[in-house]
């Protein structure tokens, strides 16, 4: 039970970043396709419809494999005991266990709501969606029925907006819309504010903070105050992916993932 909690725990912990005296701990070879990282610091390769799990340690602990649903288009890892794997072009998502054992396949379509392809796992329960004809974010419970709707995208601007990820901080809930910023909602979907950020690659956020690479930094911006903070990489190419968990920071390059501390 303690160790659970400490699980928890972490879920919710901002980033801590110093930008200096890293150490590279590690590399993995991960050729092609994306990934991703868990609050307690798995790490997730996923290429067309299958996922390697990897522990702290760079041990291969877990796979999954289909060719159901066509290419997983994003691995929603934040909950690590609840991971969603989203296939866009068929409009579903599964959910896995810790071990990437399947436990339920979500079809994205619902009564009024066709074709949804922006979803992310509650840090409480259930998931969030994004309603592409409402233009509003929806919350339902694990046994899918919707339980709130947020601030209809209309109210916060007559911009036309196409959100395209979202993620929750456990104090947040956090929408890109590519080509306008980041949203964000509180926990209940109600429109805090906006920042004037346009992240290209991986966007993160746990508590008030939200991550992201830009050129050879990381950007962290605290979404109460609207403090930037500007962390150097350790090693940086342009078209290289970037995550940070706990004391890791996590980069891909086209054929490995280089994972340094600090």
């Amino acid at each position: 039970m303690k160790k659970f909690c400490i699980q928890l725990l972490l879920l919710f912990m901002p980033f801590s970043l110093t930008g200096q005296d890293y150490k590279l701990h590690l590399t993995l070879s991960a050729a092609g396709g994306n990934f991703t990282t868990d609050p307690i610091g798995n790490l997730y390769i996923y290429d067309k419809g299958d996922i390697t799990k990897y522990n702290v340690d760079g041990r291969e602990i877990a796979r999954f494999s289909t060719r159901e649903f066509g290419n997983i288009t994003y691995l929603d890892a934040s909950n690590p005991l609840k991971a969603v794997a989203i296939f866009k072009e068929f409009s579903k998502a599964i959910v896995l266990d810790a071990s990437l054992a399947q436990q339920a396949v979500v079809e994205l379509s619902f009564p009024g709501i066709p074709f949804v392809n922006v979803i992310c796992s509650s840090r409480e329960e259930g998931y969030w969606i994004v309603d592409p004809l409402a233009k509003q974010i929806k919350k339902m419970n694990d046994q899918l029925q919707f339980t709130h709707e947020g601030t209809p995208l209309r109210q916060v601007t007559d911009k036309e907006m196409e959100p395209d990820f979202m993620i929750d901080s456990g104090n947040w809930l956090v929408m890109n819309a590519n080509g306008y910023g980041l949203l964000v909602f509180d926990r209940f979907g109600t429109y805090y504010k906006t920042i004037a950020a346009q992240p290209s690659g991986i966007i993160q956020a746990a508590g008030d903070d939200i991550l992201f690479k830009e050129s050879s930094e990381m950007i962290k911006i605290n979404i109460k105050t609207g403090k930037i903070d500007h962390f150097l990489l350790p090693e940086n190419k342009p078209d290289d992916l970037a995550r940070v968990e706990g004391n890791r920071i996590f980069i891909k390059s086209e054929n490995s993932i280089k994972i340094f501390t600090y």
